[in-house]
């Protein structure tokens, strides 16, 4: 019996010998060399290109990252027990991307809005880590409600400035910067800087009146230029950080064309401070004056102005905001605008992004009052990458240029600038986000906003700068302001005279 042991035990050993000298010489078709690796597991790098990803429900997110195969799985969005899968289509789901709906519930309980919300991308390969999005409020509020008041003005009357809004470091701090601007005699490099409050006036117990930045003023005077705002919410900077954009502009106010030159400087999220002015090294890639731009998802978006033929463009550009505060790279959209215009206005929404009005016509002297037109365009824009343009089925009612916009909410105000009719006949106009652009409608119909009922202010300005507060008023509203700008006459060539009042709506 021992003897027969060992010769069945010799050819097991003789068996595995012979198995592995098979393997080694490649045979045998079922080696590990040869096997195809399993997808990786996805991997959710971040959330609309932001720090602190914030979102809306009913609206769509960019989710970035890696691992998410060519073909549509699934985004699981989580608020404590609410589980809600979104299967997005083919053609917005790749390998590092995916853009998916913000869900309101899972059809019998709605998440908790203010809240937050666990994001994750399951393939066949598994799940992604969670990401966090914050879930805000979109409230609606009645434009045809507004009245208007006036605030602290402007130190000297200015017009072909720009401004933004800055968030504080809570939702009841914010601060209004100022930039450049004509003050009847030349550009100027000025800076300027106040508190905003909820209801929507500037100024403090500390800083009644705007502070003149003295050190910390612009490389060059400028007028007529871009201003965009990069924080932790809408790029990837750090948490509490925040950046002002100054881009292109007129540097002198007989210049038949702008400049290329790109400026950064940050602002203290608590004081409102101005950091230095950096020239960045990511000029625009052509000179332009009367452009304009906005941050998005991470990305900075430019579009129109005039160049330095004195002839408006159709040049649509991108860049990523780094998280120091620098740009990347400029790409050159091959999605240009329909028809060329300068002194437009844009904004993005919900992954689309519009251009209103503007002046197509060639030779615009800046400072003077010419005539825009009615069209209203919008295109696809997600991590940087644009569309290709529709014109809106309804446009604006009046030929506007040189105007402000605001946008919140899904609500639309384009006002001011120069525009055919009576002075004050079409001071303000408001139109809606509609989200299923059905029938090439991204907006829907335009409707006049009267200041004989208090609707607009009667500012009755061009050139003048505007923004949407940060903030909202402790009555869940909106608050817009309306910075300087120059007094529109009604006729062509200059207008009237400059401005440095400063209007913003206390109603609703």
């Amino acid at each position: 019996m021992k003897q027969h042991k060992r010769s069945v035990s010799g050819r097991l050993v003789a068996l595995a010998a012979g198995l592995a000298l098979i393997s080694g010489c490649g045979g045998g078709g079922g080696g590990s060399s040869n096997s195809t690796p399993p997808p990786p597991t996805p991997q959710i790098q971040n959330i609309n290109s932001s720090t602190t990803p914030t979102s809306p429900v009913s609206l769509p997110i960019e989710i970035n990252g890696s691992g998410f195969q060519s073909a549509p799985g699934k985004v699981t969005f989580v608020q404590g027990s609410i589980s809600v899968d979104v299967t997005p289509t083919t053609s917005v789901w790749s390998d590092t991307g995916v853009v998916a709906t913000m869900p309101t519930g899972n059809g019998t309980t709605n998440f908790t809005v203010p809240g937050t919300v666990n994001v994750t991308v399951t393939t066949s390969s598994g799940t992604s880590n969670a990401v966090a999005v914050n879930l805000v409020p979109t409230l609606n509020f009645n434009p045809s409600a507004m009245g208007w008041s006036t605030t602290a003005p402007l130190p000297v009357p200015l017009t072909g400035l720009r401004a933004v809004g800055v968030p504080g470091t809570d939702s009841t701090t914010a601060f209004a910067v100022v930039t450049g601007g004509y003050n009847g005699t030349a550009n100027t490099n000025a800076v300027l800087v106040d508190n905003l409050n909820q209801d929507g006036t500037v100024g403090s117990n500390t800083n009644v009146a705007w502070n003149t930045i003295l050190t910390n003023i612009l490389p060059t005077t400028l007028a007529h230029h871009a201003m965009a705002e990069a924080d932790d919410t809408n790029s990837l900077v750090p948490v509490g950080t925040r950046y002002v954009y100054v881009l292109g502009g007129q540097v002198n106010a007989t210049d038949q064309g702008g400049t290329n030159a790109v400026y950064v400087a940050s602002v203290n999220s608590t004081t409102g401070a101005i950091g230095i002015w950096t020239t960045l090294t990511t000029p625009l890639p052509q000179a332009l004056f009367g452009l304009t731009a906005t941050v998005h998802n991470g990305y900075l978006y430019v579009a129109g102005g005039i160049n330095t033929n004195g002839v408006p463009v159709n040049a649509v550009y991108s860049a990523v905001v780094n998280s120091d505060g620098t740009l990347g790279a400029w790409s050159t959209s091959t999605s240009t605008l329909p028809t060329a215009r300068a002194f437009g206005t844009m904004f993005v929404f919900g992954g689309i992004i519009y251009y209103i009005n503007g002046d197509p016509n060639p030779s615009v002297a800046p400072n003077d009052q010419g005539v825009g037109d009615t069209s209203v365009y919008y295109a696809n824009a997600i991590r940087g990458a644009v569309g290709t343009w529709t014109q809106n089925g309804n446009s604006t009612i009046h030929d506007r240029a040189k105007g402000v916009l605001f946008s919140a909410y899904g609500q639309v105000i384009s006002g001011e600038g120069v525009y055919t009719g009576g002075v004050g006949s079409g001071e303000m106009e408001t139109s809606t986000i509609n989200a299923a652009n059905t029938g090439n409608l991204a907006l829907n119909s335009w409707n006049g906003l009267t200041g004989s009922l208090g609707q607009s202010p009667k500012a009755n300005v061009y050139n003048a700068a505007g923004f949407t507060s940060p903030l909202v008023s402790t009555t869940n509203a909106p608050r817009f302001l309306i910075i300087g700008g120059q007094t529109l006459t009604g006729t062509t060539g200059p207008g009237g005279a400059l401005s440095s009042t400063v209007y913003y709506n206390n109603k609703p």
